[in-house]
């Protein structure tokens, strides 16, 4: 399984961290003919508490806000799209991991598990384009993004697509890019000094673009980090013959 995560964490922390359910990132895509929120990594995926879904926002074309509803299941949330609906983001807090005495990581904060040296609060966005805008941006309330400089619904397997990772506004330089979450999560490219690199699209399908990076906190009695996963998620649907 692969490490991306900023070198501001301390190696032997990364290691740990990255082999963990925590490390999952979150997107949408079509299952049994509804659109589900996934938490998953590579070609699996989890079930998880409908309450960690925290927020979801819809935009049409012209990045308006419109209304969009939402539906929990047992251990998956599904939304429901108008025909407006072009762009859709996820706010989802998968809560503490901490490594009990045993090595292993349990979903509870530092100060609820005994002899616990190290914990990690798990925070995913996502920002999903299910059809075409008129211009590609950044979006509000989305700490960690990955802002297309084209529409990407436009594109084909192969197309170059320009991207910038933001933090809190701010271009984030010299950071992995995971190139495809779901398929290959080895490959990555790394943002240059302005936060920007390129993709090659590498599905005709779903695309899943993902960063994943941690910022350790100080005298923090519930985790040593928070860690982020963010990722960008388009569909290219082959045309028909």
């Amino acid at each position: 399984m692969r490490k991306v995560l900023l070198s501001i964490l301390l190696g032997t922390f990364i290691g740990l961290v990255s082999q963990s359910v925590i490390a999952h990132g979150i997107w949408i895509t079509n299952r049994v003919d509804q659109k589900q929120i996934v938490l998953g990594e590579g070609p699996l995926d989890n079930g998880y508490k409908t309450e960690s879904v925290k927020d979801v926002k819809a935009y049409n074309s012209n990045w308006s806000l419109i209304p969009i509803s939402k539906k929990s299941h047992d251990n998956f949330v599904t939304i429901e799209p108008s025909d407006q609906t072009a762009v859709v983001t996820v706010d989802f807090d998968y809560g503490y991991w901490t490594k009990n005495s045993e090595g292993k990581y349990v979903n509870l904060p530092m100060n609820k598990v005994k002899g616990a040296s190290n914990g990690t609060h798990a925070i995913k966005y996502s920002v999903n384009y299910l059809s075409s805008v008129n211009n590609p941006k950044m979006v509000e309330n989305i700490p960690l993004q990955i802002v297309p400089s084209v529409d990407p619904t436009k594109l084909k397997r192969g197309d170059s697509l320009p991207i910038t990772v933001y933090k809190d506004g701010k271009p984030l330089a010299n950071t992995a890019v995971i190139v495809d979450v779901v398929n290959n999560l080895d490959k990555t490219v790394k943002t240059d000094d302005k936060g920007q690199t390129t993709i090659i699209v590498p599905n005709q399908g779903l695309n899943v673009i993902g960063v994943e990076i941690g910022f350790p906190l100080k005298d923090n009695q519930l985790a040593t980090q928070d860690k982020f996963f963010t990722t960008l998620v388009f569909t290219l649907i082959p045309e028909e013959d």
